[in-house]
């Protein structure tokens, strides 16, 4: 007789039950015990063991027997198949015991314990508890805590949650399991799950008013915080879940922070997507509201108003429900008291998300065409973002910027003036790629906008005095490109990664003017020949390699500014050689014709390694000169060769 023969015979025995007698017989007869007892048989799309089977029929004198006959019952119990539960699901993974549990086969289930040493939680699954839970089976619950089989607050789900019993069945509702739990010494307020919660949190995040009310009457604190700071009544608002957070409201309102109040409100009407259409968040903006001055009367406890600033229209927040109640129907305002209300409480945190409603709020004003509004909205969140220590750019400034020019909306000198002068903030004045390229645009932009008609002498000295200003402080990328090899870049254009494709239809790279308003303005400071540190290129080096109609003419201006058109980068090339168009070839060929005296001999040192370095005194122009005509390059392969 064959092995699938006698295993067929085998799995016939442990369905029927009753012939134990003749299952221990057999078994003692065949050589390899175990890998009968292990084998997994296929029986339509379930796949189970003799031991499974056992459990599943609840033959408890059958399991005992499969047990005695093992050498390694721990291995056995935990061989996992694939079956239906009671309620008819295929569940995959399960082992005997879990199978025992499902079946309600307890006696069966504790054999497998004491004498399988079945684990109760060795299974890729969730712990036999939260499985019972998941599955609303109090019977198992009772039969796993009764025996001392489980640790009530220890026991966690494997998922990235991570609750435990106690807050998983009040997440579910299950009002029975958690009054069973509780009264079992399931601590109430246990911190546990990924954001360190507690039942009642969980509870009220999915809005179980009778289990947030069970575990409030076991003596559930409502003023916990979560490790994001929010309270059960907290995420009951945030979540819709306003019964359940009313009922919190009335039981914590003589413990709850004021402030905490009033951003629950304020969250109403500023959330990402909020429907203007939808005038339901504004009423409960209001009550809420409402309520908030009530305590603060109570209390005793008057706001302390900021400033008025024109972002905000020179609104300031209402002091008293008086005056909030003349406000209750305009939801503009209501808006703007929402935002006032934000930054009174999170500017002093230095909460980054306090400034992400005023940019959404900028792009609506941008779709009704007020620019104005949104740019003075966009510079006082750009001053947020530097109070509180957090980086920021310029970008969107940029693309507004961009966006009027595109749709003949005329820009205030003096508003664009204002912005250009917060590249003086800290975080501008840093040497990031994408800080200094703004500025750039800024510059390409003021370009444009002095082709406007209404602008006064007094303006353009403004803006001109701006640009001196910038180019005084010699900014640099960390790649050591200057302002002026920015502006002659095509890689400047192709870099622009923010609107892309608003932006780039207003400004190009090479930009003729831009290079000409740095040449004008800061010929103090510009260094037509500074070198960047990637390819050792000057702005002679990177203009010469676009086709772009502008290159032509911003080489004329670069050369009558004094750039020097020998000078050689790392790959010891030129200007000339690195052209790419036969128009710029013969352009740089015909200036190469005249060049002078002093660039030759500055060659001739380089070429013939006559030790100049040590003749005048270090960082001299004349060394610096001789420098750019080769001696980069030398650099360059000596630091090759030293590193292959």
């Amino acid at each position: 007789m064959n092995d699938l023969t006698v295993y067929d015979e085998l799995y016939t025995i442990v369905c029927q039950g009753d012939l134990s007698n003749q299952l221990d017989a057999r078994l003692k007869l065949l050589p390899h015990v175990d890998k009968a007892l292990e084998h997994v048989y296929q029986r339509a799309d379930q796949q189970v063991t003799l031991l499974i089977v056992a459990a599943l029929h609840g033959h408890e004198l059958v399991t005992r027997i499969l047990l005695s006959h093992s050498s390694n019952v721990r291995n056995l119990v935990k061989i996992t198949g694939t079956t239906y539960d009671s309620k008819g699901k295929r569940v995959l993974l399960v082992t005997a015991l879990w199978c025992a549990c499902d079946r309600g086969h307890y006696k069966l289930a504790q054999t497998l314990i004491d004498v399988g040493q079945a684990c109760i939680d060795d299974s890729s699954r969730n712990p036999l508890l939260i499985d019972a839970i998941n599955n609303e089976r109090l019977d198992t619950v009772q039969f796993l805590i009764e025996n001392d089989h489980v640790d009530i607050n220890e026991t966690t789900e494997y998922e990235y949650r991570k609750y435990n019993s106690l807050m998983f069945a009040a997440a579910l509702g299950q009002t029975q399991i958690v009054a069973y739990l509780v009264e079992k010494g399931a601590k109430v307020d246990y911190l546990g799950g990924v954001h360190n919660g507690t039942a009642l949190g969980c509870a009220a995040l999915h809005g179980h008013l009778e289990v947030v009310k069970l575990l409030c009457s076991a003596g559930a604190c409502p003023n916990i915080k979560n490790s994001h700071g929010e309270t059960p009544m907290i995420l009951a608002y945030k979540n819709g879940q306003f019964d359940v957070a009313e009922y919190l409201l009335d039981l914590t309102q003589n413990d709850l922070c004021i402030d905490e109040l009033e951003l629950i409100a304020c969250s109403f009407i500023i959330p990402r997507g909020n429907n203007d259409n939808d005038p339901s968040p504004f009423v409960k903006m209001v009550n809420l509201m409402r309520k908030s001055f009530k305590m603060r009367e109570t209390r005793y406890c008057p706001k302390i108003i900021m400033k008025p600033v024109m972002a905000y229209n020179f609104e300031t927040e209402c002091q008293t429900l008086k005056e909030f109640d003349k406000i209750q129907d305009d939801y503009d305002r209501l808006f703007i008291e929402a935002l006032l209300i934000r930054e009174r409480i999170l500017l002093p945190k230095k909460f980054k998300g306090l400034c992400e409603p005023l940019l959404m709020f900028g792009e609506k004003l941008i779709e009704k065409g007020d620019y104005e509004s949104c740019i003075r909205l966009w510079e006082h969140a750009f001053h947020l973002y530097q109070l509180m220590n957090h980086d920021t750019s310029l970008h969107r400034f940029v693309w507004i910027f961009c966006k009027m020019l595109a749709t003949n909306v005329s820009i205030s000198p003096q508003l664009f003036l204002q912005i250009c002068r917060l590249t003086s903030e800290p975080s501008e004045k840093q040497n990031a790629s994408h800080c200094i390229k703004n500025t750039v645009c800024l510059i390409t932009i003021a370009a444009k906008i002095f082709d406007q008609n209404k602008l006064t002498k007094a303006e353009r000295l403004s803006i001109n005095e701006w640009i001196s200003d910038i180019c005084r402080e010699k900014r640099t990328t960390p790649y050591g490109q200057t302002l002026l090899h920015l502006s002659v870049s095509e890689q400047t254009h192709l870099d622009i990664n923010y609107r892309a494709s608003e932006i780039r239809q207003i400004l190009s790279f090479p930009n003729l003017v831009t290079t000409q308003l740095l040449l004008i303005h800061g010929s103090r400071w510009i260094n037509c020949d500074a070198v960047d540190i990637s390819n050792g290129d000057t702005a002679l080096h990177l203009v010469s390699q676009s086709n772009k109609p502008e290159a032509l003419s911003i080489v004329k201006l670069l050369l009558d500014a004094g750039a020097h058109i020998d000078c050689r980068n790392k790959h010891n090339k030129t200007p000339l050689d690195c052209a790419k168009t036969i128009e710029m070839k013969n352009l740089l060929q015909r200036q190469h014709a005249s060049v002078s005296l002093k660039c030759l001999c500055a060659c001739y040192i380089v070429e013939k390694h006559i030790n100049y370095e040590f003749i005048w005194e270090k960082d001299t122009k004349l060394n610096t000169f001789i420098y750019l005509h080769g001696c980069i390059a030398k650099q360059n392969i000596t630091s090759v060769d030293s590193k292959s």
